[in-house]
């Protein structure tokens, strides 16, 4: 066996039969986000034409399919928020499919109507949030892949003016939202250094350094790069903040004081952690390589981390997932529930869990799709060995794709089977505050 494969095999097969000690037995609360807006479930339609834009249209939740005649031409939108009531959509747009400077433009819901006016942004938007009945903030700049100052730009929307504009030190590498606003994870520019979180809401843009939790990209020639990128989820009803270093340290911030304190979930280091060493950095590199995370929020305490491992084994560029971690923060327990996986998705009362690895140009292999319910237990697992990956999940149904499918694969959650294909492209749901561009 190669020293790569060894590698792998004894550290799934240490995460699989030993656990962490203490693992908490508490019900998953899986969750998925919800509507909203007022009135019917609004999606964002693509014609035939990608050229032309979308439609704003109401959408029937059994066949995710437009239904009605009232519907709403778009230009192109980078970016969408929901103001509380759910009767008021903040919508940042260009007319061209090519990347252009943003304007903000409101609709009323649910009568998809616009509203006159609007008020140019200056930049590319990547999210947008509601900050007070008459003020939206929108993050401008390029995200995570170009040197160019980011902002925060606040817009009343009575006066449709302006009214504040802040920049952000550094690059911004993870967005999050909170009850208030928008919350960054920061690191330095062109370096891996310090991470910073930033908060943007209401009370201005504040900002603190995590100086345990090291953050950021290098650029290197041919667009290659080598990062270190912590997850970043936020508890909206606490107001706290957890940043999820690579490493197995978690920050928590609290929102309302910027008081950061840090946590070590596992008494000891897990084997792949210990192990990250095999995909570190190399000069010979010849990809993006370093750690990767994401985290979530779910909620009762509980926060989901995974990621991916990229880098070179033995010459080739490789990249490995980091497992799937629920980590308890009453206790700072953890529990390893998908040693293979690097993505994952929330749905009502199922957690979907999906992986990759591979090395130079071999297709990847995967560890299919598990799902998991509230008890934690697996409850099926499909396509076993393939690299697939879920576009959406909506009515009780995931759909699934994977290199070399012409269709989604059709797969009921209830059931776990999979009950036929799909080749019509779904229309990207209005559900939860708004959406986010993130890494």
């Amino acid at each position: 066996m190669k020293p790569a494969a060894l590698v792998g095999a004894l550290a799934a097969g240490a995460l699989a039969l030993a656990p962490v000690q203490g693992s908490p037995t508490r019900r998953l609360p899986l969750q998925a986000p919800q509507k909203l807006t007022a009135g019917p479930l609004l999606g964002f339609v693509s014609g035939r034409d990608p050229n032309k834009g979308v439609r704003l249209a109401r959408i029937d939740p059994r066949i995710l399919r437009p239904t009605g005649s009232r519907s709403l031409r778009l230009p192109f939108a980078d970016a969408w928020a929901v103001a509380q009531g759910g009767r008021t959509l903040a919508l940042a747009v260009h007319p061209d499919p090519v990347n252009e400077a943003n304007s903000l433009k409101l609709v009323t819901l649910p009568s998809l109507r616009w509203r006159p006016g609007s008020v140019g942004l200056g930049g590319d938007v990547d999210g947008l949030a509601w900050i007070s009945p008459q003020q939206v903030e929108a993050l401008v700049g390029k995200f995570v892949c170009c040197p160019a100052t980011q902002r925060v730009v606040v817009v009343n929307v009575k006066s449709r003016r302006v009214v504040r504009r802040a920049p952000i030190s550094g690059t911004v590498l993870h967005i999050a939202r909170s009850a208030r606003g928008l919350v960054l994870l920061t690191g330095p520019t062109g370096a891996i250094g310090p991470a910073s979180l930033v908060v943007a809401d209401a009370r201005g843009v504040r900002a603190t350094r995590l100086p345990a939790i090291q953050a950021g990209e290098i650029p290197g020639g041919g667009g290659i790069s080598q990062w270190r990128l912590p997850g970043l989820a936020v508890d909206p009803t606490g107001a706290r903040a957890y940043v999820a270093d690579p490493g197995g340290q978690v920050a928590e911030v609290d929102l309302r004081t910027l008081a950061v304190s840090y946590h070590e979930p596992n008494a000891e280091r897990s084997l792949l952690a210990r192990l990250e060493g095999w995909l570190q950095p190399t000069a010979s590199a010849k990809g993006d390589s370093g750690l990767i995370r994401q985290a979530q929020w779910i909620g009762n305490g509980f926060l989901l981390v995974t990621g991916r491992n990229l880098g070179d084994s033995r010459e080739q560029v490789a990249s490995d997932p980091a497992g799937l971690e629920v980590i308890d923060t009453r206790n700072w327990t953890v529990d390893v529930l998908a040693p293979e996986a690097d993505s994952f998705s929330v749905a009502n009362g199922v957690l979907l869990a999906t992986g990759a690895r591979w090395r130079g140009s071999v297709n990847p292999t995967g560890m299919g799709l598990e799902a998991y319910g509230t008890n934690r237990k697996r409850r099926f697992a499909l396509f076993p060995g393939r690299a697939v990956s879920v576009d959406f999940v909506a009515n009780g149904r995931a759909y699934i794709s994977a290199s070399g499918w012409k269709r989604d694969h059709v797969v009921e959650l209830r059931s776990g089977r999979v009950i036929g294909t799909s080749t019509a492209e779904s229309p990207l749901l209005l559900l939860g505050r708004g959406n986010i561009d993130d890494f």
